[in-house]
């Protein structure tokens, strides 16, 4: 039975080597993976920086733009407006003017009328 348990006790040794090179290879992996993130960060993260503040430079231009434009539109609006109210008022004087003008014109075309009837 020696051999036996020797076996097995050679095998849970060498299942015991195998998780500790494991958990090693593991360990190199992460320290590897952390080494190369933090060359990223010293290569490009000035680049980074520099591309998130002009991203926020953007930013604040594009709301000044919006802001401005609607202001404007709000200006046009109103000058729509104005220019609608100021074609009504027009509108409704030239009417009243045609209207003068037709009386007026009935006026004279009656009077010529007696004048000829009285002939």
């Amino acid at each position: 039975m020696e051999g036996v348990e020797q076996i097995e006790k050679d095998a849970g040794e060498n299942a015991s080597a195998t998780e500790e090179e494991a958990t090693a290879r593991a360990k190199e992996t992460i320290d590897a993976e952390e080494t190369i993130d933090q060359v990223r960060a010293l290569l490009f993260g000035g680049a980074q920086r520099s591309l998130e503040n002009r991203l926020v430079g953007l930013r604040e231009e594009m709301q000044a733009s919006l802001k401005e434009f609607q202001a404007e539109l709000a200006a046009v609006r109103e000058m729509i407006l104005e220019l609608e109210r100021s074609s009504e008022k027009k509108q409704l004087d030239s009417h009243k003017e045609i209207g003068a003008a037709i009386s007026k014109l009935g006026t004279t075309i009656s009077a010529l009328g007696s004048d000829r009837a009285g002939k």
